[in-house]
């Protein structure tokens, strides 16, 4: 059992008090010997005794100075938690259009049904995210002289090719009445390269692309930067720190673990959203992949044979506080059974 407290009122404590007082010059082994107990317990109900005699009438002096407690308001501690800084913040709704490689040819049904929905919808915006175009005029992947080389289109076909598809998708939507916008994709980006390799170009490839999304509108953001909306970066594809895009079979979380805010991206032409826990008032950001905007069933010439698992259609999305909080993923079946 637990030894009792020892109190001040104890009758042991009293006596010790009484012989240590009545000795000159006291110590613990003379109370000890006079009590007849060990030093240590006779030092310890002399300690409880002293201690009650030089700390009780100070207390009871001690009278707090509450001052005119009437007349002010206390003062009170609050701890203010709010688990979503961001939640009164305005939202936006977009319509996110993924890699079409739109080129000489290419089935135009889809540009119809795309705009149909945007039509019938009406976010507040339209992202176009990358590689609208393929630029298989501006490719450096076939042979000098080979038959593919040969096979090419015309840069001047390919922007044809481009108005036809935005005149089909803007005869269901106004020009100018939702804000449209396009992040430049690494296909776009082949129009830079090939003024690189070429100096006696410069500018003019560039210009004819920058003047074909001027007639209809479109805002452009360069190929590797940033258009943000609501706290929400988009862009065709992340940059990894050795100045390379992000890809792989599962991009999503490495993009995530690396990112400090939400993004949008496609470039993999497969649909996914994730959720991705972080440290911070919001306690995570979102990483949407918008797959592609491609007819249902193409597969790019550079990607034929591949084990591709594309993700064909439009992705409407909800934005908020710096995320993705609402997301939803319209097949192009889905948009053609819905307005052919």
């Amino acid at each position: 059992m637990p030894t009792p407290r020892l109190r001040a009122d104890d009758p042991r404590v009293v006596r010790a008090l009484e012989i240590w007082d009545s000795l000159g010059r006291p110590r613990y082994s003379d109370v000890a010997e006079a009590l007849g107990i060990e030093w240590k317990k006779a030092q310890r109900w002399i300690q409880c005794g002293l201690d009650a005699r030089n700390h009780g009438p100070a207390q009871d002096a001690y009278a707090p100075d509450i001052g005119d407690l009437g007349s002010s308001k206390p003062r009170v501690r609050v701890r203010a938690y709010n688990p979503m800084a961001a939640r009164d913040l305005p939202s936006r709704r977009v319509v996110v259009i993924g890699d079409m490689h739109r080129r000489p040819g290419m089935e135009i049904e889809p540009m119809r049904w795309i705009g149909r929905y945007v039509a019938e919808t009406r976010p507040d915006n339209v992202i176009q995210i990358g590689d609208f175009f393929d630029m298989e005029s501006c490719e450096f992947h076939s042979a000098p002289g080979s038959a593919s080389q040969q096979q090419r289109p015309a840069f001047q076909e390919d922007i044809e090719s481009g108005e036809e598809s935005l005149d089909e998708y803007h005869r269901e939507v106004g020009i100018g009445e939702i804000p449209h916008d396009v992040v430049l994709g690494n296909h776009e980006f082949r129009v830079w390269r090939l003024e690189e390799a070429a100096p006696n170009l410069k500018g003019t490839l560039t210009l004819q692309l920058d003047q074909f999304f001027a007639r209809y509108r479109w805002r452009v953001t360069p190929y590797r930067h940033w258009l943000f909306m609501e706290g929400v970066g988009f862009t065709h594809v992340p940059i990894s720190i050795m100045g390379k895009p992000i890809g792989g079979r599962y991009p999503e979380q490495n993009i995530g673990n690396q990112s400090t805010h939400s993004i949008v991206f496609g470039h993999t032409h497969r649909w996914n959203h994730v959720t991705v826990p972080k440290i911070g008032i919001n306690n995570s950001i979102t990483v949407t992949n918008v797959g592609s905007a491609m007819p249902y069933g193409y597969i790019p010439k550079y990607a034929d044979g591949a084990t591709t698992g594309y993700s064909y259609g439009v992705a409407e999305l909800r934005l908020s506080g710096g995320r993705v909080e609402g997301s939803n993923f319209l097949s192009m079946l889905d948009l053609q059974e819905r307005y052919k």
